[in-house]
């Protein structure tokens, strides 16, 4: 996400993020954006989501006490602390449009109903990408071998869209694992124990073709937490 910390006057951030939110869509944030977690302090980042509601507030002409601009703004930081602030850009741009209901009010309830469908939103486009991948893997495995250059670029591509953040290697370590395979396999158990269940998929995925001992483990993992989930019941 373009930064809104060097911005100082209320104009330069409101233009800002007009700047942002014009460039953003789900599936680019999917594939490039930092999450929450990675992005510093809590403070920090809860400062700058502070700056999205105001300006959302401003251009749909409603209004909120400061505190509870401050209460909202934790709370969408706990919401998202594994997504990014560029989701919570798209979530105030979306209710303007219109696309969660008319915008009738604007409390704490609202707007995490808001975020409930945002997500379910979010899930969808990433399905429809890793169908999208799948699809085009099968296409072009059928037609005709991949030469070793085709299948390199087709694994950097497929690594990009499996791994939503390029720095999500300080909460999720598989793709900075990958660089010694070893300690990767090694920790792997571990490590995905920590992804969430869409991750999981998406690292299922990517080392299917790619490392069959790695995939092993991985879905060994998600036999794990259905077997949880049947239990629990």
């Amino acid at each position: 996400m373009m930064s809104l910390k060097q911005c100082s006057e209320k104009s330069d951030i409101n233009l800002q993020l007009v700047k942002i939110e014009n460039a953003l869509s789900v599936p680019e944030v999917i594939k490039s954006s930092p999450l929450i977690c990675t992005e510093g302090k809590k403070n920090d980042v809860v400062k700058q989501i502070i700056r999205i509601i105001e300006y959302f507030l401003k251009i749909v002409g409603k209004e909120m006490e400061v505190f509870q601009i401050q209460i909202l703004a934790g709370d969408l930081y706990d919401r998202f602390k594994t997504d990014t602030v560029d989701d919570i850009i798209i979530l105030f741009k979306m209710a303007r449009k219109g696309e969660f209901g008319k915008v009738y009010k604007i409390d704490n309830f609202e707007v995490m109903r808001w975020v409930d469908e945002y997500f379910l939103h979010k899930s969808a486009e990433r399905e429809k990408m890793i169908e999208k991948e799948k699809n085009s893997f099968k296409k072009q495995s059928v037609e005709t071998a991949m030469s070793d250059e085709a299948y390199a670029k087709f694994t950097e591509l497929q690594k990009r869209i499996s791994d939503p953040i390029k720095k999500r290697a300080e909460t999720f370590s598989i793709s900075k694992a990958l660089k010694s395979m070893d300690g990767y396999l090694e920790d792997l158990d571990k490590t995905s124990q920590k992804l969430s269940d869409n991750d999981l998929k998406f690292e299922i995925i990517k080392t299917q073709n790619t490392n069959k001992q790695a995939w092993e483990i991985l879905v060994l993992e998600q036999e794990r937490r259905k077997q949880l989930k049947i239990n629990s019941i």
